[in-house]
């Protein structure tokens, strides 16, 4: 029988998760990590703990089939900064591959409170066991820990699903809306495996989802969200 964990992530400070498409030059990120992210997360935790890539692929086949439904900090700064960046050069016939400066813009957020979610799965024990290895939630400079417990999701509390929903309602109207990774359905381990050497095809497929946040304020480079719930 499937039950429901709650998982409280805290941030070391910034973290940034960059909106699907958009260049890593202009990286503007969301206030919350992508379904997809977490899910992968919680992976990585399992093998990189373990040492098992095994164990990785059976977390794995829980996670992907796992119900998940995610809550933002009470409170969220989002910021643009100004960065110089090292990427890879592209390799010219008789020089060696190096790396080149180069500059950009990225957003990074910071919240007030943890992060929460839910995943409701029937192994729940080994899920558990897995979010308490977790030390980073998707990206390497989003450092994070997690606390697990027993509860349910409050709904009007977690981000939705953007498909269908008449975004213009005074429900929905102000709400960020964001483009977020979700894995599909058919999606296979080898696809996704971190310490695999070639990653066939594409995981991934895009969803919109409405953020139950409302702007509190706003700067030249800043925004700050505050965390309120849906109407019922």
């Amino acid at each position: 029988m499937a039950e429901w964990l709650q998982a409280e992530v805290e941030f070391a400070s910034f973290y940034s998760y960059r909106v699907p498409d958009l260049s890593p030059s202009f990286a503007l990120c969301s206030p919350v990590p992508s379904p997809a992210a977490i899910r992968l997360a919680v992976v990585d935790a399992t093998i990189r703990h373990t040492g098992d890539v095994n164990e990785g692929h059976a977390v794995f086949e829980l996670m992907k089939r796992a119900r998940l439904e995610l809550q933002p900090p009470s409170r969220v700064a989002v910021m643009k900064f100004f960065i110089k960046r090292l990427k890879p050069e592209k390799p010219t016939k008789g020089k060696r591959a190096s790396v080149i400066e180069s500059t950009g813009i990225r957003e990074y957020c910071l919240p007030w409170g943890p992060m929460v979610f839910w995943i409701e799965s029937d192994q729940p024990e080994r899920i558990a066991q897995s979010l308490q290895w977790l030390r980073r939630l998707g990206t390497t400079d989003s450092l994070a820990s997690c606390t697990v417990g027993a509860g349910t999701p409050n709904f009007a509390s977690c981000i939705r699903p953007a498909n269908g929903l008449t975004l213009q309602t005074t429900n929905f109207a102000q709400r960020p809306v964001f483009t977020l990774h979700e894995l599909k359905p058919e999606t296979q381990f080898n696809q996704v495996n971190p310490f695999a050497d070639e990653r066939p095809g594409k995981p991934f497929e895009k969803r919109l989802y409405v953020l139950p946040l409302v702007r509190e304020k706003v700067g030249e480079n800043w925004v700050i969200y505050h965390h309120e719930p849906f109407a019922a």
